[in-house]
């Protein structure tokens, strides 16, 4: 049997690479097993985070979010605080900063927005209980400027 998997595999190489295809690498196996929760354009305050901003969760506990800011007023900055809930809408936790910006406040992300004349691109990096992603169902942001 495994002999026939080899010879699968090795075939469906052959016709990927006949046709220009790639077949994923073996550390994609991380970005195929994951939920991704997107949001439209929010506002707060003079701060806007447009549409397309999202978090992408793994099952190891770990959470990237991508997403463009910007503000109508100098020296502001985008504060967030992102939560896991379960399909009835219940908590089940934060997300804490992976790179902390407040000892005070682990859950806290903040972006910076030095000049209202620029949008600033915004990744940021969290972690989550890794035994709850099975019940993660939606996320929900709370956000000031």
């Amino acid at each position: 049997m495994r002999r026939i998997h080899t010879l699968v595999a090795a075939a469906l190489a052959a016709v990927a690479l006949t046709a220009g295809l790639s077949l994923p690498a073996a550390g994609t196996a991380h970005a195929l097993a994951s939920k991704t929760f997107t949001w439209k354009t929010m506002t707060t305050g003079d701060c806007t985070m447009f549409e397309g901003a999202r978090w992408t969760l793994y099952p190891d506990g770990t959470a990237t979010f991508d997403a463009t800011v910007t503000s109508g007023g100098n020296n502001d900055a985008w504060l967030m605080w992102a939560r896991v809930k379960d399909a009835n809408g219940a908590v089940l936790g934060s997300l804490t900063n992976a790179n902390i910006q407040d000892p005070a406040d682990r859950a806290k992300f903040v972006k910076n927005l030095p000049s209202r004349t620029q949008r600033y691109r915004w990744f940021a990096s969290g972690r989550f209980d890794a035994a709850k992603y099975p019940l993660i169902k939606r996320m929900s942001l709370s956000k000031h400027c």
